[in-house]
């Protein structure tokens, strides 16, 4: 039932009125999954005034990926569902047991799909209907890992460098966890520049674009982290 999600991500009945925002909210904006955990639970409301089916699934970065063809070390109970309108549904999502990295955390997306019902026909009138997608980040924690979330979002180490015509900054991530990245910007003899943020894996670098800066000098790097809560820590790093 899954499979042909990428045809449901945009549906089109004609043009004209639309339903212009998601319904269906999650209950956070990450899922952190403990090694020991048998399963964890992620909840649904719709906030809207008319029932939608509901289709979740995991992937593993491959968003435009037949799910059936991932093969993912997890089962999500139901697959499929119908949440009635200002009412909640609650997902399971249970590992199977596969190995996967003991060093370091393994990520993976957990996605929503929602279904608005059918349009009633109302003559000449034309409607949009869209099929909204939401998908949040889930985190395979192992146990007994060095350090913190919080501690490695702090220790990221930046450099920058010419690629082409762009200044690029480099976050070297050394410890076991990802660290995810909502905002960054370089400062430069007073004058800050954006910076096109990412995230960044365990134990690898990640680049990032400066907007606007043509030539490498010395400055300070201002960075806002996400923690296991959603929540935002502002970091402060001097380039290496």
């Amino acid at each position: 039932m899954i499979k042909g999600m990428k045809a449901l991500s945009f549906v089109l009945t004609s043009i004209m009125a639309c339903h212009a925002h998601a319904d269906i909210v999650i209950s956070g904006t990450r899922i952190i999954y403990p090694e020991k955990a048998k399963d964890v639970v992620v909840n649904l409301e719709n906030r809207g005034s008319h029932p939608l089916l509901v289709q979740s699934w995991l992937d593993d970065g491959r968003d435009t990926t037949d799910p059936q063809e991932l093969k993912l070390p997890f089962v999500i109970t139901p697959p499929v569902t119908r949440v009635e309108a200002q009412k909640g549904q609650s997902i399971r999502i249970t590992s199977l047991g596969q190995s996967l990295p003991k060093d370091r955390e393994s990520l993976f997306w957990f996605n929503v799909l929602e279904v608005p019902p059918k349009a009633k026909n109302n003559g000449d009138q034309n409607m949009l209907q869209l099929a909204f997608r939401t998908r949040i980040k889930l985190f395979f924690r192992p146990t007994g890992l060095k350090g913190s979330p919080d501690e490695s979002a702090k220790h990221l180490i930046w450099s920058q460098k010419k690629v082409a015509n762009d200044v690029v900054l480099v976050a070297k991530n050394d410890s076991a966890y990802n660290v995810s990245i909502a905002s960054a910007s370089l400062t430069v003899n007073g004058k800050k520049y954006e910076v096109e943020s990412s995230s960044v894996k365990p134990f690898s670098s990640e680049t990032m674009k400066v907007k606007g800066l043509t030539g490498i000098s010395n400055g300070k790097v201002n960075y806002a982290s996400i923690n296991d809560f959603g929540g935002m820590q502002e970091q402060e790093a001097a380039l290496n």
